[in-house]
């Protein structure tokens, strides 16, 4: 069976017998163990299409794999097929039109590191390993996020393989109802094999990491909330009550300015007028070194268990359950990221595009990490009862990005409506499922 399949591809085809089978397999959470029956490594378009009709014809379960990195492991499964997309990682940048043209299997640090060569750049991740595919199909936060919108909002054009093996190309003008579906409604609808993005200038930046003392956590955090309040679009700020390079809890800010550095520094003073931090790494930097300085955090490899919440406002009740909660934490590598929204992505309206919340101010993060399997269950535990007590400070939504396994896709949508048009897309593009590893709208 599987010898037909790999007589229609350019790109190669492993299986459990190979000695790469092992490497081939792993994705970015090492918590997902799993053992597909083979795995297609596509060179192009036509090996994509080839491996769709072949799982729908076999009735195969199809993983789809762009860079890997959905904590929920959705890029593999068991005793099926899974097509990796990362072969397929060429940029062509049109510096005089200012678009750049990815396929689905790369990287954004391979995507800005073609973009900058120009001056040029879109919104990105916060990890520059996360794939370009899977961040935007899902709406797509980084960066740049508050200056020009969501990754999504940055398409010009998806070209997509659908349920029955054809390439659709989408854009405002063709297919607009999928390519609405497409920017925010994950990969449920096939594919997406290339992503034609507007690009802006972004020269240097102002960014960095400065980190307080984990006793300072409360009056950083109330500080974070002023600063972010009073943010100009090119200020992006994360906050994380984290484990520091020696292992010790600290409370941390991540900048990002797109500015020159003397506005930057006007923008994060009030945040260093606390006093004397433990680190202080903000300086003008390469928009790739911003886009790459969290990497080294969080590892191929590292056991991801993750939980997130949309928030409206960091109240102190919040902001003193946050603190608790990292303080109790079951192991030191456990942590809670703050991503401040707003800025140019709140201002589209809510039915622009699939992606949806675009009312909430922050979304906090709650991230179960470890390198031993001994703390998969109280990690999980401990990340499942802060997300709970986090309910009364929530909107009631989530991002769709950040869902995790057996998570209701439908709190990812404010409305039924809005739902109610992702599953007419889904009946219309795949009736059957077969793009069902994912954050599935079933049809």
């Amino acid at each position: 069976m599987l010898t037909d399949l790999r007589s229609q591809l350019r790109g190669t085809l492993t299986i459990p017998a190979d000695a790469h089978y092992d490497n081939a397999r792993a994705v970015w959470n090492g918590m997902i163990d799993k053992r597909p029956a083979a795995i297609v490594h596509a060179q192009g378009v036509a090996d994509v299409i080839a491996t769709v009709r072949f799982a729908r014809q076999q009735k195969l379960t199809l993983a789809v794999r762009g860079g890997g990195h959905n904590v929920a492991g959705h890029g593999t499964c068991d005793g099926g097929l899974v097509l990796d997309l990362s072969p397929m990682r060429s940029v062509h940048v049109d510096p005089i039109r200012k678009t750049a043209r990815v396929e689905g299997g790369a990287t954004w640090k391979q995507f800005d590191r073609e973009t900058q060569a120009f001056g040029l750049a879109t919104p990105g991740g916060l990890v520059s390993s996360t794939g370009v595919g899977g961040l935007t199909l899902g709406g797509g936060f980084g960066y740049l996020s508050r200056l020009y919108g969501m990754v999504s909002d940055n398409l010009v054009s998806v070209d997509v393989v659908t349920a029955n093996g054809a390439l659709v190309v989408t854009s405002e003008k063709d297919n607009a109802e999928l390519f609405w579906g497409l920017r925010g409604g994950g990969g449920n609808f096939g594919v997406a094999t290339s992503f034609k993005f507007m690009l802006h200038d972004v020269g240097p930046v102002y960014g960095g990491l400065i980190l307080f003392p984990f006793e300072m956590a409360r009056a950083v955090l109330q500080r974070y909330r002023e600063a972010t309040a009073a943010a100009p679009d090119a200020l992006t700020l994360y906050a994380g009550l984290l484990p520091s390079p020696t292992g010790a809890k600290v409370v941390g800010l991540v900048v990002g300015y797109m500015g020159p550095e003397d506005a930057g520094r006007a923008a994060i003073q009030p945040i260093r007028d606390l006093g004397t931090p433990l680190l202080d790494t903000v300086t003008t930097i390469s928009y790739c070194q911003l886009q790459q300085q969290m990497d080294a955090a969080y590892p191929k490899g590292m056991r991801n268990y993750w939980k997130s919440s949309y928030l409206s406002g960091l109240p102190d009740a919040a902001l003193d359950l946050f603190i608790n909660s990292v303080k109790s934490a079951p192991t030191p590598l456990c942590q809670m990221i703050i991503e401040h929204y707003g800025g140019a992505m709140g201002r589209l309206p809510k039915d622009a595009t699939a992606f949806d919340h675009r009312d909430a101010q922050y979304n906090v993060m709650i991230l179960g990490l470890s390198t031993d399997d001994n703390h998969d269950a109280p990690n999980a535990e401990w990340a499942c009862k802060v997300w709970d007590q986090t309910r009364p400070f929530s909107t009631g939504g989530a991002y769709v990005n950040y869902l995790g396994e057996g998570e209701d896709v439908r709190s990812a949508y404010s409305t039924a409506t809005k739902y109610d048009r992702l599953v007419a897309l889904k009946r219309k593009y795949d009736p059957e499922n077969l793009f069902r590893l994912n954050q599935n709208v079933r049809p």
